[in-house]
């Protein structure tokens, strides 16, 4: 195993370069922080790992009664439409809770051993990313293998599943840029945890879980067809409502989303330019979130 040389450093006298550097040599670290806390989360159960599908699973189960049977809204599979948005929404809940007391909770160690700060940070968000994809593993099972003897066959993946591991990168900038701002705050204001949770509840119904992205475009509520237009796209330029619209899109072709007896309504197809804006937000929101917790990072064994 190849050593690795720490040199001391004065604060802020790194560059955003050189720290990315430091960061790759210490790659190992982030690996084996992520393993570590996999195996402890599930160290004592029996079913181990499904837990992370499980939980996910038994929301959809009650969102889709109360919006799918009692409030009669959304197409008869809806509880699949649910559970896709649900699952990457789950990640980026957990990541950045989990990753807001990541720091703060290594802050004895932190005090004792030289390494990068915001690697604790990184294994946390990377250890949920494993848990995500797991996820998508089963769903790709429900999608397939379960839903066609209850729904009827769902067809052949749209061609834009190839681009999967795509909105999961773009899924994982965002998320570790909310979460170095998040980080470096909870560190020295423990109440940013508990302000980060109500807002998190909040952008929960903002977001196109419990219905569709589309049915802001067809609103009876905004009688102008172009405000209408207006208020869609500005919606989807919100990275993270575009990412829960995509792995709709991605894992569903076409298809009516009105429940029945309604007016139809077409799901949207897959756009590249909401793609494009997406990824381009979610890089700025990871570079200037990495670049305010390299600039904080100095004074964290400075708290008492």
């Amino acid at each position: 195993m190849s050593s690795v040389v720490i040199k001391a450093r004065r604060p802020g006298e790194p560059g955003l370069i050189e720290e990315a550097r430091e960061l790759w040599r210490y790659r190992f670290l982030i690996r084996a922080l992520a393993e570590r806390e996999l195996r402890i989360r599930y160290k004592n159960s029996v079913l181990g790992i499904f837990w992370s599908m499980l939980g996910p699973l038994f929301q959809v189960l009650v969102m889709t009664i109360a919006v799918g049977y009692i409030l009669n809204s959304g197409p008869s599979n809806l509880s699949s439409y649910m559970l896709c948005a649900f699952l990457p929404w789950t990640f980026f809940q957990s990541a950045v809770l989990d990753a807001s007391t990541s720091v703060l909770s290594q802050l004895p160690l932190l005090k004792k051993v030289y390494f990068p700060r915001e690697i604790p940070l990184l294994a946390t968000i990377c250890a949920n990313c494993v848990h995500f994809c797991m996820s998508l593993l089963v769903f790709f099972i429900y999608r397939w293998l379960i839903t066609p003897f209850i729904f009827g066959a769902p067809g052949p993946p749209p061609r834009e599943i190839l681009l999967l591991p795509v909105i999961i990168l773009i899924q994982f900038c965002l998320t570790a840029g909310v979460a170095f701002f998040v980080c470096a705050w909870n560190v020295f204001y423990e109440d940013v945890k508990f302000l980060v949770t109500m807002s998190l509840q909040f952008l929960f119904y903002l977001l196109p879980i419990l219905y569709f992205s589309e049915n802001i475009f067809y609103s009876g509520r905004i009688t102008d067809p172009v405000l209408r237009s207006w208020a869609y796209h500005l919606y989807l330029i919100n990275p993270l409502a575009w990412v829960v619209t995509a792995y709709k899109q991605i894992f569903f072709q076409r298809q009516a989303i009105s429940p029945r007896g309604a007016p139809i309504i077409m799901s949207a197809p897959f756009d590249y330019r909401y793609m494009a804006i997406a990824a381009l937000i979610s890089f700025v929101i990871f570079i200037t979130g990495y670049m305010y917790f390299n600039s904080r990072k100095w004074k964290f064994t400075e708290r008492p």
